[in-house]
């Protein structure tokens, strides 16, 4: 029987440039109550947290730059962010600040203490809107978000063209990323990746598209106790990048209603890894539900590890059926009734 999706929002990217089309842009993916995906246009509805509001923009505002709000930023205080390039890197120390930043606000080439564009030691940090580039450092390891602090959620952030989009640490809480973007991100030959979150207690994406790692870089890399990407795309397309999800120590994993593609030119075989550096955790668990599943690599293994996989409603698209566990296996794009490479079907 051919799977024949219905309601689909059709990207097409292609080899030549894979990004986005132009006309989605980061934050703009909701779901309707009755489950389709949409683009949504209008303005966050997010509010103000309590405190005071400290102006940043590149002439006419309480402050010129980034790193001068932080510096007079309290508890609690919200620093906005008119556009423009702000070639500086700010170290924050203060607990639960806000940044939001308008369209066109570009964090570009500096790094703080020879980490990050933002090194953030804070608690429960928020940061919305920041587009961040081409950030690098000596050991290969630079990321446009250093996380030293506990607590960090991003919004509708685009991070990309640098070694690593956030690196995470030895920390607690929760890190979540909402309606976001990162591509072509990575170095060192595989030391640094996309997203890099370290023994946390949970780490949420959602709604998000990490495409095309680099330098065999993996797309998400979380040693989190619980792990849960949904509604999301994770894809190699025509990236050199090595796993599109690495959970190195195992933990509690689910990965629903989201699209896995592994590319062409991906140096490792494997989509998924589990456990593949010791399990660290008592609870371990893979679960992916209503999931797609791209082997456009001419041999794939969609998971590798110590753990028996639940999936529900999970179709594989390409590579050997034995591979494809229990789940809905086609050999083709053409026999899902998908369109051909490097297209991606959001459900």
């Amino acid at each position: 029987m051919i799977w024949r999706p219905l309601a689909l929002l059709v990207l097409t990217l292609t080899l030549a440039d894979a990004t986005l089309a132009q006309d989605l842009k980061p934050g703009n993916l909701r779901r309707n109550a009755d489950g389709r995906l949409f683009l949504d246009t209008s303005a966050s509805a997010n509010t103000s947290p309590p405190g005071r509001t400290l102006s940043v923009c590149p002439s006419g505002c309480d402050h010129p730059s980034l790193g001068a709000a932080v510096q007079r930023a309290g508890e609690g205080d919200l620093i906005t962010v008119g556009p423009g390039l702000y070639r500086e890197a700010v170290v924050i120390r203060v607990n639960h600040l806000t940044i939001q930043a308008e369209p066109g606000a570009h964090l570009q080439g500096q790094t703080a203490e020879g980490k990050a564009a933002l090194v953030i030691k804070g608690s429960d940090t928020v940061i919305e809107g920041l587009e961040c580039s081409d950030i690098a450092v000596p050991d290969q390891n630079g990321a446009c978000i250093r996380l030293e602090g506990p607590g960090l959620t991003l919004r509708r952030v685009y991070f990309h063209d640098s070694e690593q989009g956030l690196l995470c640490g030895l920390s607690t809480g929760t890190v979540t990323i909402e309606d976001s973007r990162f591509e072509r991100l990575g170095g060192g030959a595989g030391h640094a990746h996309g997203l890099y979150v370290g023994k946390i207690d949970s780490f949420i994406l959602r709604r998000s598209q990490v495409l095309a790692s680099r330098d065999q870089g993996h797309e998400v890399k979380s040693r989190a106790r619980h792990t849960l990407i949904e509604d999301s795309v994770i894809a190699s397309l025509d990236g050199f990048d090595s796993r599109l999800i690495d959970v190195p120590n195992g933990g509690e994993v689910v990965i629903r209603n989201s699209v896995l593609e592994k590319g062409v030119n991906s140096v490792n075989q494997q989509v998924i890894g589990f456990g593949l550096e010791g399990i660290a955790f008592a609870d371990n668990s893979l679960r992916l539900e209503n999931t797609l599943v791209l082997l456009d690599r001419r041999t794939s293994q969609v998971i590798a590890g110590a753990v028996e996989p639940v999936l529900v409603s999970t179709r594989v698209v390409g590579g050997e059926k034995a591979g494809a566990g229990t789940a809905q296996w086609f050999a083709t794009r053409q026999a899902a009734g998908l369109q051909p490479y490097p297209s991606l079907l959001i459900r």
